[in-house]
């Protein structure tokens, strides 16, 4: 990982070394929200499971730092819950949230939580043989792997959110993209 890190925009780890702990070891750690300014300027407020993973996303959008406190950054791990995505939202009153989790399974799962949890809703989800199975205000969904999506989420339950998701196109993750690159002879100097 720190190999990876070598290759995400200077500017972008600059921007990110005041909030960024890289002495834990092989993987650095995000403390805080990252661009805070004062939370009622942030008009953004994105989310990610690593620091990587936010490191990468701003590595191909580094138009997003440009104006500190206007988007935010958090980190919010991999054992997320409704209390602390409700106090973010609750310190963050004026921005938006936008996940930016993987474009997989649990990526999707978790998309569709926070949706929830902003709402202060939830919804338990199983995976059933190739199904992820819901329940939500009383009602069971099921709904095959490859089509759930908080998009297909919202169609069956009528949620509606403001909260809203960015994903890669042809790509798992951000992450994945930057690796990609890496070992794409084009993009190599």
């Amino acid at each position: 990982m720190m190999l990876l890190l070598q290759h995400v925009d200077r500017r972008v780890q600059d921007y990110f070394a005041p909030w960024l702990d890289d002495t834990a070891g092989a993987l650095p750690i995000v403390t805080g929200t990252v661009g805070v300014v004062e939370p009622r300027m942030a008009r953004q407020h994105f989310l990610f499971h690593t620091a990587i993973d936010a490191l990468c996303f701003c590595h191909f959008h580094p138009h997003l730092l440009a104006r500190p406190g206007s988007n935010v950054f958090t980190v919010i791990g991999l054992h997320s819950t409704a209390g602390q995505l409700l106090e973010l939202k609750h310190r963050y009153t004026n921005a938006r949230m936008v996940g930016v989790f993987d474009d997989d399974l649990c990526g999707r799962v978790l998309d569709c939580k926070v949706a929830l949890w902003q709402m202060g809703r939830d919804a338990s989800f199983i995976l059933d043989d190739d199904m992820v199975a819901f329940a939500y205000c009383g009602n069971t969904f099921r709904v095959p792997v490859p089509r759930f999506s908080l998009h297909r989420f919202r169609i069956l339950t009528g949620m509606r959110s403001t909260y809203r998701t960015l994903k890669t196109r042809g790509f798992v993750s951000f992450t994945t993209m930057v690796v990609h690159h890496l070992n794409d002879p084009c993009h190599q100097t």
